[in-house]
């Protein structure tokens, strides 16, 4: 225990050293921290607003699945607005715009039908297609290229602590009191304090200027720059096909097999605060470790998301899925960090908004299939089997991308 906490206070003082002394980036920082604790509380509200209304794997796969469709379908207009306007704005517009589609649930009496709520959470997807692309492309104008891994780990680091507090709060507030419709309060206030946050953000004049291309135009130039370097292609076609075979169906089973075998919501909330301590861990881990293939050290730390089913195929104890969780949280953390800061150094800045948006679009853009056909697939063959071939697709998708030239160091090999 002593010597966690001498690596986690030697690893908050090496990131208080660096950025946090940037007044702009600790706004936006702040920003981000607040929204993602009502984040967090938000699918907590809605996988227990979807189960107490009697739904089915299938509900609650159509409901959590709307989010990441809208994300599919509106992260490309997202990305290119984002280039071409001040991209503080376009995130103050996107919180506002979540904080009131939110605000309808909670003035709503009574239950919300699944399909209501479905459109809800398309609706709040939608506005974080817009806000991402924008968050990820303003801080690196923020911060001095040689300080982004610090940055981009203290974002995560944050990020998985809200991931802490925030199933706590929803699991309190839900499972503890029954206040559904308070949880969706304070989700749209997090919303609402992100919006004055921004506010005192100064986003520096661009060197690059926004474009006045044609739509079309701008949106195939981030396709053409994404697809000129193999090594961020196969990634997020890689990705695409992790959250669909892997992700999905893990995040389906969790809620229903943990009811089902431990009679309350305990252990999914528990399970997903798990995973974000372990992600605090991990980008620590993260920002200290400098790996000198870092793509391939991601893709094997990633491996550890195969404990996940392994612990729901034979959930012999609450405490086994937790750890699960738990670890696999720990082995993300560093992948999305080593991943962002690369993308973030190999994009050019006039077009990096763009490419984020081609990111979150391609790697959720199966998503949504995953989680609605998780349902029918476990009612067709049963959770074993979905689970074993999740374990098999993770192994199959790992080793196959890391023979793509340039994904074992995150950068074209002529870099």
């Amino acid at each position: 225990m002593k010597t966690g906490k001498s690596l986690l206070s030697r690893g908050i003082s090496a990131i208080e050293g660096s950025v946090l002394n940037l007044t702009d980036f600790r706004w936006l920082w702040s920003s981000q921290t607040i929204s993602a604790i009502g984040d967090q509380v938000f699918p907590i509200a809605a996988t227990v607003s979807v189960l107490n209304a009697g739904g089915t794997a299938a509900d609650l796969g159509l409901v959590l699945g709307a989010r990441w469709l809208a994300v599919v379908l509106f992260a490309l207009v997202g990305g290119v607005w984002a280039d071409r306007l001040p991209r503080r704005i376009v995130m103050m517009v996107a919180d506002l715009f979540r904080a009131a589609a939110i605000g309808v649930v909670v003035i709503y009496p009574g239950n919300m039908p699944v399909p209501a709520l479905a459109a809800l959470v398309f609706a709040v997807g939608a506005g974080e297609a817009f806000f991402r692309p924008a968050e990820s492309a303003l801080l690196p104008q923020l911060v001095p290229s040689e300080r982004l891994p610090a940055a981009n780990g203290l974002v995560s680091i944050s990020s998985r602590s809200a991931a802490v507090i925030g199933p706590g709060i929803g699991g309190l507030l839900v499972a503890g009191f029954g206040q559904i419709h308070l949880a969706y309060a304070v989700n749209s206030l997090t919303f609402l304090l992100s919006f004055v946050c921004l506010f005192f953000v100064h986003e520096p004049p661009r060197q690059d200027q926004p474009k006045t291309e044609p739509f079309l135009r701008e949106l195939g130039d981030g396709l053409r720059e994404v697809r000129s370097q193999p090594w961020l292609f196969a990634c997020l076609i890689a990705g695409a096909f992790m959250l669909m075979t892997v992700i999905a169906p893990e995040e389906v089973l969790l809620p229903i097999i943990g009811r089902r075998e431990f009679g309350d919501d305990s252990v999914f909330a528990a399970s997903l605060a798990a995973f974000a301590l372990g992600g605090i861990l991990g980008a620590i881990f993260a920002i200290r470790f400098k790996p000198r293939h870092p793509g391939q050290t991601a893709w094997m730390l990633g491996l550890a998301f195969g404990l996940i089913p392994l612990a729901l195929i034979f959930p012999v104890s609450r405490w086994l899925i937790i750890g699960a969780y738990f670890i696999a949280g720990a082995a993300w953390e560093p992948w999305a960090i080593w991943w962002n800061s690369a993308v973030q150094r190999g994009v050019p800045p006039d077009r990096l908004a763009r490419v984020t948006s081609v990111d979150w679009m391609a790697t959720f853009a199966l998503m949504p299939l995953g989680l609605a056909l998780t349902g029918p697939l476990v009612a067709r063959v049963g959770e074993t089997t979905v689970l074993i071939g999740v374990i098999c697709c993770l192994l199959t998708i790992s080793f196959t991308v890391l023979r793509v030239p340039g994904v074992r160091d995150f950068r074209l090999p002529s870099d």
